[in-house]
């Protein structure tokens, strides 16, 4: 066995059919990151017949004018169940990028070891992948430890959707409601395009490191072959002033019954019920100020948004964002429901992307895991990240001077 330099076509053509195939592990991610410092490899590593055994896109970075580092986007595409086949090719690899200078390799194998159970306080079960972190372990391979929630190059909890199984009525009531009258508030999904990228950025700002420019090129180059979709979350403002208008007609019936009543009989009970009517009624007559002020601008405004990269059988939700100003419409519900039931006909999972790995409601991220837990996706941990060491020496001494930690925590 040997490690070979693969083509793009080659590669892509090898990592599409592996049981690890994922979004990351493609040329046109290699492209996307070419943008941002790195430079890129495609390895193969072929059999005396010359038949690929495992491939990997290795992204790598300068660290000084003479040494580098590589990192494996979720992870090498290899069988890590082959103790025998994982020991050659990390030697192997190590071998190789050791003579290119390059301190170490990162990869982040997209391995499940373990699902929470909610109905446990999201206590992990375990399964047999678990060995496999001991087998790297013993192969000179540091597994880097989670200091902080989300303080690795990939979230090591994700949420997944099953869409084949997906029914918004099985959600709690207060999702349903909230569905629901996004639907009666004339919210809808739409197709953008990639004139409209700086809307969906303008709603991730502070929530992202990444500028503007990566969220283009990765739209631009993934939808050269149609694998990945901007979508937006559009509120017509003719349909949700119509909505409003008789929300307000309905309660001010019911607080002309209160007053009528309290006329009568003042009692606390009576006088609680209005008073709490008088407040629904301002909301009310707030949202149709909303409507109106709205519409006298445009027929619609986009208010939440998502890129979603199609991948085989599952789609990820790569990023998301709304309106922090359109709140009172939940945009952020309908547009997770709507990406549901936009592909459930076509794909079988959806990837939500990362959760924190602490679920108390102490985390800084309790809302963000609230808000997908609740729609009752499979939470799976992975195995991790890992660095293959080619110089021990110089590992040691960048662990010392933070060079490690500072350059990843940028991500």
């Amino acid at each position: 066995m040997k490690i070979v330099e693969l083509t793009s076509n080659q590669f892509d053509e090898f990592a599409r059919f592996h049981p690890l195939s994922n979004y990351c592990q493609s040329s046109k991610y290699a492209i996307v990151m070419s943008e941002y410092g790195y430079s890129y490899d495609y390895i193969g590593y072929v059999d005396d017949d010359n038949t690929i055994k495992a491939a990997s896109l290795i992204l790598t970075k300068k660290i000084t004018a003479h040494t580098k580092y590589g990192y494996a986007p979720k992870g090498f595409l290899l069988n890590y169940y082959d103790q025998d086949m994982l020991r050659s090719f990390l030697n192997d690899i190590r071998r190789y990028y050791k003579q290119k200078d390059f301190i170490f390799v990162k990869f982040n194998p997209e391995i499940i070891i373990g699902e929470t159970d909610e109905k446990r306080n999201f206590i992990v079960s375990y399964n047999g992948n678990v060995r496999i972190i001991d087998d790297l372990k013993t192969l000179n391979v540091k597994r880097r430890l989670e200091l902080q929630e989300f303080d690795l190059m990939q979230p090591k909890f994700n949420a997944y959707i099953n869409l084949k199984s997906y029914n918004y009525r099985n959600l709690e009531r207060n999702y349903r409601k909230k569905i629901k009258n996004g639907e009666n508030k004339g919210l809808s999904l739409v197709v953008g395009g990639p004139k409209d990228i700086e809307i969906l950025y303008n709603m991730l700002k502070g929530k992202t490191k990444q500028p503007l420019s990566y969220y283009r090129n990765i739209y631009n180059i993934f939808s050269r072959d149609n694998s990945i979709d901007l979508v937006y979350i559009k509120i017509d403002y003719q349909k949700y002033l119509t909505y409003c208008r008789e929300v307000y007609e309905k309660e001010q019936i019911v607080n002309d019954h209160w007053n009528e009543v309290i006329q009568s009989d003042p009692r606390r009970k009576n006088l609680n019920e209005k008073m709490n009517s008088d407040k629904k009624l301002q909301a009310y007559k707030n949202n149709v100020i909303k409507a109106t002020d709205g519409l006298k601008r445009k027929n619609f405004d986009y208010i939440a948004g998502a890129l979603v990269i199609k991948h085989f059988n599952r789609i990820v939700i790569l990023a998301s964002g709304f309106n922090d100003q359109f709140k009172f419409v939940s945009p952020n519900h309908f547009l997770y429901h709507s990406i549901f039931e936009r592909y459930k006909p076509y794909f079988d999972y959806c990837d939500m992307n990362g959760v924190s790995g602490n679920f108390e409601n102490t985390s800084p991220y309790y809302g963000l895991n609230q808000f997908k837990i609740k729609f009752k996706p499979t939470i799976y941990e992975f195995v991790g990240e890992f660095d293959l060491i080619c110089s021990d020496r110089i590992f040691k001494k960048l662990i010392k001077t933070s060079f490690i930690e500072d350059e990843f925590n940028r991500h």
